[in-house]
């Protein structure tokens, strides 16, 4: 078994896209994937305004809109012509229409309509837009709600009681400033742990059978695979303990994203996580005949993984089949359990179905590695000879 540890640590050393994969991938990642959230929320989308009244409040109504974080008011046309023209060059993301009339309306009590073009491809854009707008008419409306109570006779404590009576206090948790790079990222670094070593076991699996195809091989008996297994198995794991604790804490600290779990508890989770990443990884080994066979087949998983995960749709919403077959995946499991642990401060129990199918998994996953080396051919190293080096000595005798 420690043979089988060291040799698959020369395999790896001598296998540079492996080692690519193994440890440049994980620091590559880590800095190019969260760079492009350093700012956290998407500020200041570019909108046009089509002002058809030209009024006093109207202006104000812009005003407002341009100093929200959410919204600039990037162009004034004069036209809806315009505003489109803008929109299909990309200068703008949405055009805001306020009607003629707009501030006699209002005086009258009457019922105003502003007419709101967003940009739906982009969810996020569309989000920002829409809250800008949606934030701004809301406080126009109650300023002037509370100034028809007041000419009432109402004093302004009742007046914003009567413009406002079941007001809506709403409590953000776990992501107050709902950054997307603190939502995603710890998600995609989980699973970058699965397929780097998918690929990376593949790799070294590849050249592997490259060797075996080309001088031939034996078929180890049950026991050799069993300690063989167990030998590949504590190299790559030995690997993953270092990347996971760089990646998950050290990159997290780095960038400032939560970590709300005890360091003893993320060692604890992420032991059948490793364990079952690597076994799936030996088990898959044998069918990958060439180095670069394993690279394309992982990557080509990559995202419906992404989407097994969770955290692009919630996997509530999953069809009962798929979600079925989301438990034979790692990740599915492991993603969800670190997200709970590190972003909402869960305990391990109450994480303990996602621990406890993991464990599962890497019983089952150590057992098809086992069989899948058993009956896979090795190199053949029992007649290669072995250099000895003979000195002769001068004797006077």
């Amino acid at each position: 078994m420690i043979r089988a540890w060291f040799e698959e640590y020369r395999s790896i050393r001598g296998n540079q896209g492996a080692l690519l994969i193994l440890f440049g991938a994980v620091f590559i990642y880590s800095f190019y994937y969260p760079v492009p959230y350093l700012n956290e929320i998407l500020r200041k989308v570019p909108m046009a305004v089509v002002d058809n009244d030209c009024s006093p409040l109207s202006r104000q109504f812009i005003r407002m809109m341009d100093a929200t974080e959410y919204v600039q008011v990037a162009s004034k046309p004069s036209t809806m012509e315009q505003a489109k023209e803008e929109f299909y060059q990309r200068k703008i993301l949405g055009i805001l229409v306020i009607p003629q009339d707009f501030q006699r309306s209002i005086r009258r009590g009457e019922d105003t309509r502003l007419a709101a073009y967003y940009d739906t491809g982009n969810f996020f854009v569309y989000r920002q837009l829409r809250s800008g707008v949606s934030y701004v008419s809301r406080t126009l409306g109650a300023g002037i709600q509370m100034k028809r109570f007041q000419a009432a006779g109402l004093s302004a404590h009742r007046a914003l009681a009567a413009q406002d009576p079941l007001p809506l206090l709403t409590v953000p948790l776990f992501n107050p400033s709902s950054n997307y790079g603190a939502y995603a990222i710890p998600a995609v670094f989980c699973l970058l742990i699965q397929q780097s070593l998918l690929i990376g076991i593949g790799m070294v699996s590849g050249v592997t059978n490259e060797r075996v195809y080309a001088q031939g091989g034996i078929r180890p008996d049950f026991l050799a695979a069993l300690k063989i297994v167990l030998g590949r198995s504590a190299a790559y794991v030995s690997i993953a303990v270092l990347t996971s604790l760089y990646m998950l804490a050290m990159v997290h600290l780095y960038y400032r994203y939560p970590m709300r779990v005890l360091p003893v508890e993320l060692l604890l989770f992420a032991q059948p996580y490793l364990l079952s990443c690597t076994f799936l990884g030996i088990t898959l080994g044998p069918l990958f005949r060439s180095r670069e066979v394993p690279v394309l087949a992982c990557l080509f998983t990559s995202m419906p993984f992404i989407f097994f995960c969770g955290f692009v749709w919630p996997p509530e919403a999953f069809p009962y089949w798929l979600r079925i077959i989301t438990y034979a995946i790692p990740a599915s499991l492991g993603v969800e359990g670190f997200v709970k642990l590190s972003q909402m401060g869960a305990p391990l129990r109450d994480v303990g179905f996602n621990y406890n199918v993991l464990w599962m998994l890497s019983g089952i996953y150590f057992i098809t590695a086992c069989i899948a080396t058993r009956f896979s051919r090795m190199p053949d190293t029992t007649n290669i000879p072995i250099p000895v080096t003979i000195k002769a000595f001068n004797s006077t005798a």
